[in-house]
C-alpha cells in the first residue's frame, strides 16, 4: 500500500510541479492550461521535450494507461465472478468470466456512446455513493473489532484463533 501511494505522490509532484512551474514562468505560453484536461499531460510533454521525444513518451504513457485499465478491468471481472461463483475457479467459471467481461464492456461502451466521458464520470459517482456508505460501515466495524480485541486481551482471552490440528 505504501509503495504505490509513494510512487503516485512522486509522479504527481514531478509532473504536476513541472507543469505548474512551466506555466508560472511563462515557458509554456499557456499551452498546458489552454489544453483540455485530458490533453494537459501530452501538452506538458510537448513543451519540455522535442517533438519526436514527446511523441515517444506519449505512446509510452498511452500503453501504460491501457495496461492499467485492462488489468483493473480483468481484476474487476475476476472478483465479480469469484463472488458470484462462491469461490469456484474451476472450468465451470470460464463462461461466467466471459459473461461478466462482456457485460462490463457493453456497459462501458454504452455509456461512451450515450454520453462520452461525462456519462462514465456520472455513473462512477452514482456507483460510488452507495459504496461510500459501505466503507463507513466497514470503518465502524474495524473500530468495534479493535475495541473488542482490546477487551479480550484485558480479560486474558485469545484474540486470534489457534490453527486446527
Amino acid at each position: 500500500m505504501i509503495i504505490p501511494a509513494l510512487m503516485c505522490f512522486v509522479w504527481f509532484a514531478i509532473v504536476g510541479g513541472t507543469a505548474i512551474d512551466l506555466e508560472l514562468n511563462g515557458a509554456a505560453n499557456g499551452a498546458i492550461t489552454g489544453a483540455g484536461q485530458a490533453d494537459q499531460l501530452f501538452a506538458m510533454l510537448a513543451v519540455i521535450l522535442s517533438e519526436s521525444l514527446a511523441w515517444i513518451m506519449s505512446v509510452i504513457v498511452v500503453i501504460l494507461l491501457l495496461t492499467y485499465l485492462v488489468t483493473s478491468a480483468d481484476s474487476a471481472v475476476l472478483i465479480i465472478n469469484t463472488i458470484n461463483a462462491a469461490g469456484d475457479e474451476g472450468p465451470k467459471a470460464r463462461p461466467h468470466i466471459l459473461f461478466w467481461g462482456a457485460a462490463l464492456a457493453f456497459v462501458v461502451g454504452g455509456l461512451i456512446i450515450a454520453g462520452g466521458l461525462g456519462a462514465i464520470q456520472t455513473a462512477m459517482v452514482i456507483g460510488a455513493l452507495p459504496f461510500s456508505f459501505v466503507m463507513v460501515l466497514m470503518g465502524i466495524a474495524l473500530v468495534k473489532a479493535i475495541w473488542r480485541d482490546g477487551l479480550r486481551e484485558k480479560h486474558g482471552l485469545e484474540t486470534t484463533v489457534s490453527p486446527a490440528e
